[in-house]
């Protein structure tokens, strides 16, 4: 041990001593080394981004969804709510039948604040059943488990909530492909993305509103894999443009 530290100690005397023979000259080759693996590790990056052959995403017909996913009114509902709310699937892969569901709790001044997307982690926890129902929706579950009651808390006082079920397989989202259901957090980025182009499309009074994504839990992985594939999007595509502003983790 006593000979281990000893090398140890003389490896960093030998790298100060040549560090401090080399500063300020341009041919310090420990900077030049350091700046070579910086401009090839950025030339990678870039080359992986160029390789991207941007494919656009599956949009589906929209006329007539939002108004068919309109809720008058959920079970055991208390009077007096003064906001509108949404539910229904969006399409996400046709070929393999996968759709994703949403609950949509708007403000009551709607069109001057801004949308938040929910996601609930787990992974497999859903964002209606727990997100919307348990935490931070405008209502609870009562214990009779019958009838709701408003939660005075809840964060579409401040913002349009919108809860999404992801991936396939958690709460409502369902693929009519078995093999979905082993996924994994690229498919469930992908999925969420396409989820909100379409989402958008169904709801065009969103397309240049103020968007954040907030979550908890393993949403700490969905949330910053979404976030980069919309930055990227945006860069690369002539589609819906989505005005991300922020992001929001809580872990436990």
């Amino acid at each position: 041990m006593t000979k281990i530290r000893a090398l140890l100690y003389l490896s960093l005397l030998c790298l100060f001593a040549s560090v401090q023979c080399y500063r300020g000259h341009e041919n310090n080759p420990f900077a030049k080394r350091i700046k070579a693996r910086n401009l090839r590790r950025a030339s990678i990056f870039q080359d992986e981004i160029q390789k991207v052959e941007y494919s656009p995403v599956y949009i589906g017909p929209q006329d007539g969804l939002k108004e068919a996913d309109k809720v008058e009114s959920l079970p055991g509902q208390p009077d007096g709510a003064t906001f509108d709310q949404y539910s229904g699937y969006v399409t996400v892969d046709p070929v393999a039948g996968r759709a994703l569901f949403y609950y949509l709790a708007q403000s009551e001044n709607s069109s001057s604040q801004p949308l938040v997307l929910w996601l609930n982690g787990g992974p497999g926890c859903s964002s209606f059943g727990t997100g919307a129902m348990m935490e931070l929706g405008p209502f609870r579950v009562n214990s009779d488990g019958e009838t709701l009651s408003q939660n005075k808390y809840a964060w579409n006082n401040e913002a349009n909530m919108l809860f999404l079920e992801s991936p396939a397989g958690v709460g409502f989202s369902y693929s009519n492909t078995t093999s979905d259901y082993v996924t994994g957090d690229s498919r469930t980025a992908a999925d969420a993305y396409t989820f909100m182009m379409n989402w958008l499309q169904r709801f065009p009074e969103y397309q240049t509103r103020d968007f954040f994504i907030a979550g908890e839990d393993y949403a700490g992985h969905y949330i910053p894999q979404l976030a980069q594939l919309i930055l990227q999007n945006n860069k690369i595509t002539n589609q819906t443009v989505i005005n991300l502003k922020g992001i929001a983790v809580r872990f436990y």
